[in-house]
């Protein structure tokens, strides 16, 4: 039984598009006119749209490793009003109220360097320089450390998430490091 399950689910599987094709067909919508101004109340954003009306949303990102740009905007009921593929393409005035808010709301802190990683119990000891400064942080072992592609996201004991991107572009030492482990 279970062996036709699992057949079945991978037929299932095969017969499902690419997350990207998806993105590009279904869930992309124009940005053309549309402007993110700042918020009155904490966490949100004001969308106004090409006519003119507007909107107190929450940006969210729905894939904020594999697709950081991606946002979804959300009423204060959970209503979606507006999806957008790529928010860089927005103003420059909008890009920067998203990223402001963006900030607050996804503590994600990129990896510049690791100067320390050691070992304590089942427990990682980190000390790496970030987009943030510098900072130390604890991981339960191997399990929080995941490779993507080119980007290793680490999630600490507090639920933190940092990012190591383009580690061909890392000193020797912190490549070294962050392979060993991930």
């Amino acid at each position: 039984m279970q062996k036709y399950i699992m057949l079945n689910l991978q037929k299932v599987k095969n017969r499902l598009p690419p997350l990207e094709d998806f993105l590009k067909k279904t869930w992309t919508t124009e940005i053309e006119g549309v402007k993110i101004l700042k918020g009155e109340r904490a966490n949100t954003v004001r969308l106004v749209n090409k006519n003119g009306e507007i909107f107190e949303v929450i940006p969210k990102k729905p894939f904020p490793i594999s697709y950081p740009y991606f946002l979804i905007f959300v009423d204060a009921s959970g209503n979606e009003v507006l999806m957008v593929e790529d928010y860089r393409k927005m103003d420059e005035e909008s890009r920067k109220n998203l990223e402001e808010i963006l900030d607050k709301l996804y503590f994600m802190p990129k990896i510049k360097k690791v100067k320390k990683l050691e070992t304590s119990g089942d427990e990682f000891v980190w000390v790496v320089e970030t987009d943030r400064g510098q900072r130390e942080f604890r991981t339960r072992g191997r399990r929080s450390v995941s490779r993507a592609g080119d980007k290793i996201v680490i999630i600490d004991t507090n639920d933190n998430v940092y990012v190591a991107e383009e580690l061909y572009k890392m000193d020797k030492k912190s490549r070294e490091l962050l392979e060993s482990v991930a």
